[in-house]
């Protein structure tokens, strides 16, 4: 019996490579909807970026909104305090006033100096200064 040739095996192998390669090439270039089947199968370039560009500008929005929220709250309570310090400090200008009042109140009624006591307090106070 005969021993096969070696090339013939060779030859089918790379038969076998380019029926692969001529059926994936008029498989990728079958049409479906106007559109070679590849395009369709893997979303093209173009709607990629499309998608990622609305995804981004929803989400930039949505970060724009929240930022824009926390600058108001952040007012707000700015604010808030503000309003708070001003009360404060007129409550403590209030009882400073109220205090400095009762004080000038007791001081009078602890000397109870009448007019007539205050010239001859100052009668005596200049003849001691002459002595």
């Amino acid at each position: 019996m005969g021993k096969k040739k070696s090339g013939n095996g060779f030859l089918s192998v790379i038969f076998s490579i380019v029926k692969i390669v001529l059926f994936v090439f008029l498989l990728a270039n079958f049409c479906w909807n106007g559109k070679p089947l590849w395009k369709n199968l893997f979303s093209s370039d173009g709607k990629t970026f499309e998608k990622s560009g609305e995804f981004i500008k929803k989400e930039a929005e949505k970060v724009q909104k929240l930022a824009s929220d926390a600058v108001d709250d952040t007012k707000k309570a700015a604010d808030k305090a503000v309003k708070e310090t001003k009360k404060v400090a007129d409550d403590t200008r209030k009882k400073a006033e109220e205090a400095k009042d009762a004080i000038k109140e007791k001081a009078n009624q602890a000397s109870d100096i009448t007019e007539e006591d205050e010239k001859e307090l100052k009668k005596l106070i200049e003849e001691n200064i002459k002595k």
